[in-house]
């Protein structure tokens, strides 16, 4: 009689279908581990940063943002993109720097003119003062944003951490209605403004009228405003060419505190090497916009001067002796500006040494 206990054939059978369905099951185990992974990498991989701005998705401003975008995600390797919400769709101007810091979107485009309070020291860059060079005080503001004690600490408190800087160039105005030859002529005008310019039209005459830049095309169009305080590279990409006629090529001071900035907590939410990604693009996103304005904003000129898509646009450049004329307006609202921020806690004289001493450094760099 054969003994069970020796069927070697039988336990070899045995062995093999156990190391065939142990083979199996570990097969799907490494096949559903490595799944996993995957779903884990791609989710990693898929940081979509939401970048609200009220500003339109065409012109300068931003294809150069969508340059920025593009460039961080090669940079990235994919794992970070962004998702831009153009025209006021996600934040309103106004409405930014609450929904940047409490996270609505992860990024934005903000204006220290619509923040005073809450962003007063970045807001030297708005200082009515004459600048060398929109590069140079764009560079300038880059360089506090993201080393001055005063202004970091600002950014810190609010929940933000600052990533560029871009300019809008120096102040012009665009009317309709009748002739304007001088500054005189916008006596009794109705002017959309914002920042301290305002201060400055009333000392002309002008009646200020604070006014979004995204609400200005209909301000104009609907008689609400016979001017506008804009920007020559504005001026087309929010068509305001269509609703007027007259240019001031005033080229006077800057509001160059405009700026990205981004949720705090969702920037420290990325790894190191996607925050020095970001940080690197800022600064070349800030310098390659400055130079793109100031090249565009020549140009722009020069074609209302030509006639600009069927439109006769008539460009007057007030002398030096009205631009020496701002100055000394535009001085009483910059010694303000210096003595407010004791209310806030800055000392807002050497946030201006600063300001003037770096756009100083940088126009001198350039011509060197």
């Amino acid at each position: 009689m054969t003994d069970p206990t020796h069927d070697t054939g039988s336990n070899d059978r045995e062995d093999g279908m156990l190391r065939k369905s142990v083979s199996k099951y570990s097969m799907s185990a490494i096949f559903a581990t490595g799944l996993a992974l995957a779903v884990a990498a791609e989710a990693q991989a898929q940081t979509v940063l939401r970048f609200a701005d009220y500003g339109p998705n065409r012109g300068s401003r931003a294809e150069e943002q969508m340059w920025f975008a593009d460039e961080l995600a090669k940079r990235t390797d994919g794992r970070v993109r962004i998702e831009f919400h153009w025209g006021g769709a996600l934040l309103s101007a106004t409405g930014m720097f609450d929904g940047i810091a409490s996270g609505v979107a992860a990024m934005g485009a903000i204006t220290a003119a619509y923040f005073p309070q809450q962003l007063y020291a970045y807001s030297v860059g708005d200082a009515m003062i004459a600048v060398p060079d929109s590069v140079a005080s764009s560079m300038a503001l880059y360089e506090m944003g993201t080393s001055d004690e005063q202004m970091l600490a600002e950014f810190d408190r609010s929940g933000l951490v600052y990533i560029a800087n871009y300019t809008v160039g120096p102040i012009q105005f665009i009317c309709t209605g009748g002739p304007i030859g001088s500054l005189d002529d916008l006596r009794g005008k109705k002017i959309r403004y914002s920042g301290d310019i305002g201060k400055v039209l009333e000392q002309l005459g002008a009646n200020a009228v604070p006014l979004p830049l995204p609400e200005t095309y209909q301000g104009l169009d609907t008689g609400l405003v016979d001017c506008a305080q804009t920007y020559a590279y504005t001026a087309v990409s929010y068509k305001l060419f269509e609703v007027t006629n007259q240019y001031l090529d005033v080229n006077w001071a800057t509001l160059g505190s405009n700026g990205v900035l981004m949720n705090k907590s969702q920037f420290e939410a990325l790894g190191e090497e996607d925050q020095q990604v970001l940080r690197e693009l800022g600064r070349e996103f800030t310098e390659r916009l400055a130079r793109r304005i100031e090249g565009d904003n020549r140009e722009v000129i020069e074609n209302f001067r030509a006639g600009y898509e069927g439109r006769t646009i008539d460009v007057v450049t007030p002398g030096p002796e009205e631009i020496a004329r701002l100055d000394e307006l535009g001085q009483p609202f910059v010694d303000e500006w210096v003595a407010r921020g004791a209310s806030v806690g800055a000392d807002g004289a050497r946030l201006l040494e600063t300001y003037r001493t770096l756009t100083t450094k940088y126009a001198t760099e350039a011509q060197e």
